[in-house]
């Protein structure tokens, strides 16, 4: 049961709740832990209630998702694993691989799944992608107007 929240499809439901993870958004924009997409560091993405954490490390994701798991406490909002999943993209060099399989990630000790494709805001979005795709271009001009 949902107790309070913005409507669903609502046209200023996105900025309503840009404007209340405001500072989930600036504490992770802040973590100087990030990605370079399109010649910008990104750490965070966010469109209405969707999220989306960006990380060249292991180490990277799990502390982006422990601000994550923190803010979202004092903000007084609940994470959906259900609907959370993790992928991670290939280095456009082979050498760069580190290694083709990592530990779990959780939120409140509740694993998240690991996936190889999912649909964001429309986009299927695969492991196949390389880390200077220009998807993730788009991605980081279209987010990057946001301000804190």
């Amino acid at each position: 049961m949902i107790g309070n929240g913005t409507k669903q499809g609502g046209l200023l439901s996105p900025y309503l709740f840009s404007r209340y993870i405001q500072l989930l958004l600036h504490k992770l924009s802040a973590s100087k832990i990030g990605c370079h997409v399109g010649g910008m560091p990104l750490s965070v993405f966010a469109y209405a209630d969707d999220v989306v954490l960006l990380s060249p490390s292991w180490h990277g994701v799990q502390d982006l998702i422990m601000m994550l798991s923190e803010c979202s406490k004092y903000l007084d909002l609940i994470c959906n694993v259900r609907k959370t999943k993790c992928m991670v993209v290939n280095p456009v060099s082979v050498d760069k691989l580190v290694r083709r399989t990592f530990p779990y990630f959780s939120i409140d000790s509740q694993i998240i799944e690991s996936v190889t494709e999912f649909k964001y805001l429309g986009h299927i979005l695969s492991e196949k992608m390389h880390d200077d795709c220009e998807e993730c271009n788009i991605y980081a001009r279209t987010n990057n107007s946001t301000t804190f």
